[in-house]
């Protein structure tokens, strides 16, 4: 299965470039079709790139063409060799226009070494006639070699001849099963379960399914699918931190537990910035570690953050934990 990951055109004005081929060419991908989706729902896409320029990258604050996308950076800060994110929310519930392709274009400012701005796209097309239940294959968190299975009913209203052709997964570890179709008049709905392996390595996981469809209005759906395999040896007690309701300027904290069969040394955490910040003993050798998160939001897109806590263990040399703060008001 692949790590946090996910089509954009790019590329944009280069004062004194100091990389070939700019900024846009650091992204792995710069174009998102979400495909068809159920309206109201809440689409999420992470822009991938990895600062391979040898100097430290400093971006500002995105904008976008429509009010029914934000973004948020995981860093705004990205040193050399790091891999940071442009994270894309579109709310279909703020398209007004149903049935249709509705395209979104996110601008993502450079501001050093050089001044550059990459544009992203994201798009999709809201369907009031379909419908995803639930619109994410959610495991939660399970230990390492257990697997899981997990169900979702897909409903089209409006034709009856209305057929799910083929179903992929975008993650290694993760297949899935279609069942026949149940029809009632111009209704169609099937039943998708989700297999996750028992050989899913620990970490933070996220894939897609894809699944291809015979009517032209819905060419593609997708399906994302979520879990968090807790490694044999050290645990995060939570493995993800949430903030609700913060306002810009305030500051919140909470309190988390690494814990392990055997005394282990934090020697590093990467992911924190001036908007989330890590408090630890980082020298002291301990089976279980208490660790303060402090979230002080800046503006008022939503925080998310994966934190790595870098340890002395040899069989868990990294631990993930994610930070969010989905609702942050002006």
């Amino acid at each position: 299965m692949l790590r946090l990951l996910s089509s954009i055109v790019v590329t944009v004005g280069v004062i004194t470039p100091v990389w070939a081929g700019g900024a846009a060419d650091l992204f792995s991908e710069r174009v998102k079709d979400f495909g068809a989706s159920p309206r109201g729902v809440l689409l999420v896409h992470y822009f991938r790139f990895t600062n391979t320029t040898g100097q430290p990258l400093v971006l500002g604050t995105p904008r976008v063409s429509c009010g029914c996308v934000s973004v948020a950076l995981s860093n705004q800060r990205v040193g050399p060799g790091e891999t940071a994110a442009v994270i894309a929310y579109m709310d279909t519930r703020k398209i007004p226009t149903p049935n249709t392709i509705k395209s979104v274009t996110i601008y993502v400012p450079f501001l050093s070494p050089t001044v550059e701005e990459v544009t992203l796209r994201v798009q999709t097309i809201a369907r009031d006639d379909l419908s995803i239940t639930p619109d994410t294959i959610d495991f939660g968190t399970l230990p390492s070699g257990q697997g899981g299975r997990r169900t979702a009913t897909i409903t089209f209203q409006g034709d009856a001849n209305w057929q799910i052709t083929s179903v992929a997964s975008t993650g290694g570890y993760v297949q899935a099963e279609l069942s026949p179709p149940q029809r009632q008049g111009h209704r169609v709905s099937y039943t998708l379960t989700t297999i996750l392996s028992k050989d899913c390595p620990p970490g933070n996981w996220i894939c897609e399914l894809i699944l291809r469809t015979n009517h032209p209005g819905t060419p593609h759906l997708r399906l994302p699918v979520t879990v968090v395999v807790t490694p044999p040896v050290v645990v995060a007690r939570p493995q993800t931190v949430t903030f609700e309701r913060l306002s810009v300027g305030q500051t919140a904290e909470q309190r988390l537990t690494l814990e392990a069969d055997r005394p282990f040394r934090i020697l590093r955490v990467r992911g924190a910035d001036e908007q989330v910040q890590v408090t630890l003993d980082a020298d002291r050798q301990s089976q279980s570690h208490a660790i303060s998160i402090t979230v002080r939001p800046q503006g008022p897109q939503p925080l998310h953050r994966t934190l790595e806590f870098h340890t002395d263990n040899p069989k868990q040399p990294i631990i993930p934990v994610i930070v969010r703060a989905p609702n942050i008001a002006p």
